[in-house]
């Protein structure tokens, strides 16, 4: 056996070591890349942000691969195979622009009147109006992070509940991104989540949560795409215990370049006095405009995620070791 393969078996501290060694220098060329991106125009930035997109789909086999499988099985026979390549390639360049967007944030903020048009706002509006806060669901789809800077350059309060990315430089290249765009982070894993909701709350804020992922906290097994899969149910468990109206809103590249923004009418939260099944059916619902989302525009998911890797479950996982 390779001896430096069986170091990093067998050695706890070889692989924390391996580790960090990773994600510094994983965060540092993102941060090259960010600064190299900057100096150029939106649009020579974007062309590029499409040839590296492709590069990478040529690249990564085994997230292509993985993305191929998914597209097979959400479209089956309906796609020709040369339009699932297409598809598949597509959300690789689309990640990248997204890249480039961020980067390029201060530009894309000054011409904001010009790069994006809303339908839906009212909606937005109605929810708000309560006074208490609202949820708002949405997937990897599209710019997500650009979805909600423009919210908060709109001047509301939107506060992301995500989880801690695992490079704790990118981690914090992330949320300091957000904060500069008005956008304060609220980690799932932080012991002071609950006091930060609870606070965001009382400041009428919109919570954002992207729930499209299967990822290590509590979860309920809903339809997506004809298959069962664990889907967070924070969102929904908001809605329901706390009273807070729920929105869908989503984000899309139009072709004359920016993006359109749609904020879907509020979900009717039914409450028939069984707590558990309100938050799965309202996941459910969640779920069935995520899916609508993408069918409507399946070159700007995230494809490679395992988004079914682990088997369904009956009822609401409430694992502590998850939690």
């Amino acid at each position: 056996m390779n001896p430096i393969r069986y170091l990093y078996r067998t050695s706890p501290r070889a692989r924390r070591a391996l580790r960090l060694t990773k994600n510094r220098v994983t965060s540092r060329a993102a941060q090259s890349a960010f600064d190299y991106v900057a100096k150029k125009p939106l649009d020579q930035a974007l062309a590029l942000g499409d040839r590296v997109g492709a590069l990478a789909y040529r690249v990564l086999r085994q997230q292509r691969d993985l993305a191929e499988e998914h597209v097979r099985h959400a479209f089956g026979d309906t796609l020709a195979p040369a339009l699932r390549t297409h598809l598949v390639r597509s959300s690789f360049m689309n990640v990248a622009r997204c890249f480039i967007e961020l980067a390029k944030i201060d530009e894309i903020r000054a011409r904001r009147a010009e790069y994006f048009e809303v339908v839906g706002w009212h909606h937005a509006e109605k929810v708000l109006a309560a006074g208490r806060g609202a949820v708002v669901v949405t997937g990897h789809i599209g710019n997500w992070e650009l979805l909600a800077a423009y919210w908060a350059w709109s001047g509301h309060p939107v506060v992301a509940i995500a989880r801690r990315i695992y490079a704790e430089e990118l981690n914090r290249m992330l949320v300091n991104f957000r904060e500069r765009q008005g956008v304060e982070t609220v980690l799932r894993e932080s012991p002071n989540s609950a006091r930060q909701i609870l606070a965001a709350m009382k400041r009428n804020a919109l919570l954002a949560m992207l729930i499209d992922q299967d990822t290590k906290v509590q979860s309920v097994s809903v339809p997506f795409f004809g298959r069962l899969a664990r889907t967070p149910v924070a969102a929904a468990s908001l809605a329901v215990r706390r009273e807070l109206p729920a929105v869908a809103a989503f984000i899309q590249r139009r072709p004359e370049g920016g993006h359109r923004i749609t904020i879907l009418p509020p979900f009717e939260i039914e409450r028939t006095g069984d707590v558990h099944a309100d938050i799965k059916a309202l996941t459910r619902r969640f779920n069935d405009a995520i899916e609508r989302q993408i069918r409507a525009n399946p070159a700007e998911w995230v494809w490679w995620h395992r988004r079914w890797r682990r088997g369904p479950i009956v009822d609401l996982d409430l694992d502590p070791a998850v939690a």
